[in-house]
């Protein structure tokens, strides 16, 4: 997998402000029956996942067995960005979203699809505020199989940020990347923006953060 685990950034103020409210969405969207949290992709389909546990400082091992959890950003336009710690951020949200005040921000689609982003929006707090429209993607799930997918089903996985690219979400019929082969197959296609140019990978940010959470069929 394309994840760059070895590329984890290191600034500790982003790291406490991408954890501080993570998974505290102010308006979840998508959500199962039952308690759910929130919801995520894996092999194409819709899961629940609950969050149960954030490990700020993994031990190199850890990071280097967890698989990635995307959070796929939806964008209006590659420009005008902003620049945060050397991560090049695109700012055109959707609908004219004001991340400095949330209650400027509803229920959006992306371009002419009709598609509606799974958290739509969510403003996990910190610097995740700078993405409210994504989708979560994992890597596996209940009943995905046994070629590692249904064995990390309690994860760990590490947290990871990409930025769609607006001239492929803008397409007609477009439809989200359900998969992480998926993710890792439009960053080679230009899919993607390149939020961290700095960075073998510039397509990902590795946040270096470790979570643990439980994930369940959407009913």
């Amino acid at each position: 997998m394309n994840i760059s685990k070895k590329n984890a950034f290191a600034s500790s103020a982003i790291t406490l402000l991408l954890v501080l409210t993570f998974f505290a969405a102010t308006t979840p969207v998508a959500k199962a029956a039952g308690p759910c949290g929130e919801t995520a992709y894996a092999n194409g389909q819709l899961f629940c996942i609950n969050l149960t546990k954030i490990i700020t400082n993994p031990s190199a091992g850890l990071l280097a067995s967890s698989e990635p959890l995307y959070i796929a950003a939806y964008f209006t336009s590659s420009t005008p960005t902003t620049t945060i710690g050397g991560f090049v951020l695109p700012t055109a949200q959707l609908g004219g979203c004001d991340i400095t005040n949330p209650s400027s921000c509803g229920p959006e689609l992306v371009g002419s699809s009709g598609y509606k982003p799974l958290c739509n929006p969510c403003f996990h707090g910190g610097f995740l505020n700078n993405f409210p429209y994504h989708d979560h993607v994992i890597s596996g799930a209940p009943g995905s199989g046994n070629d590692g997918t249904a064995g990390v089903m309690k994860g760990p996985w590490v947290l990871i940020l990409v930025a769609y690219n607006p001239s492929y979400t803008t397409q007609p019929g477009f439809t989200p990347f359900k998969s992480t082969a998926d993710i890792t197959a439009g960053e080679t296609a230009g899919d993607f923006l390149a939020i961290n140019p700095s960075a073998a990978n510039p397509y990902e940010i590795n946040t270096g953060i470790v979570v643990i959470f439980g994930v369940q069929p959407v009913s």
